[in-house]
């Protein structure tokens, strides 16, 4: 078990654990599907940026079992309410294999927080969890584990065409 920034190699079985991700979501019933090219732009420009403490650097971490890719964390730097002079770290794609090490996860969180912890220029961290895939609740405990409290609620209507 082992957790590490990001590298271009790792792109590919990131991709694969999106797929993964998307076939255990509410999407894989066929409303959206995973558009490949742009997750593999969009991976290459984060793991460029990773680390910056600018207006949209990113951090990106994989978490790695016997040399196996099984769970990565893509976070970016945003301005505090869109306008704010401070910035704040989310997460953009929290998301692990079905046989991650239990402990990873938590692993991948703590890493961003502390990048975040470590920037002068970042005020805050927000995470937020969804019903995409699992028990919101389940990721929710770990970012309280991690020191945040609840700060809002998601809530989501289907467009159906």
């Amino acid at each position: 078990m082992s957790v590490r920034p990001a590298n271009f190699s790792d792109i590919n079985p990131i991709v694969a654990i999106i797929l993964d991700g998307h076939r255990r979501s509410h999407y894989a019933l066929g409303s959206c599907e995973v558009d490949v090219k742009e997750a593999k732009r969009v991976l290459v420009q984060a793991i460029q940026r990773h680390g910056s403490h600018n207006l949209g650097g990113t951090w990106v971490m994989v978490c790695e079992t016997d040399g196996r890719i099984t769970g990565f964390i893509l976070g970016t730097l945003s301005r505090v309410g869109l306008f704010g002079d401070k910035l704040f770290a989310t997460d953009l794609f929290w998301l692990v294999s079905e046989d991650v090490a239990p402990t990873d996860p938590v692993r991948l969180m703590k890493s961003l927080v502390g990048w975040a912890e470590a920037n002068p220029h970042c005020i805050e961290v927000k995470c937020g969890t969804q019903a995409v895939i699992g028990d919101p609740k389940k990721a929710g405990r770990v970012l309280e584990h991690l020191g945040m409290v609840p700060y809002g609620e998601i809530y989501r209507k289907e467009i159906t065409r």
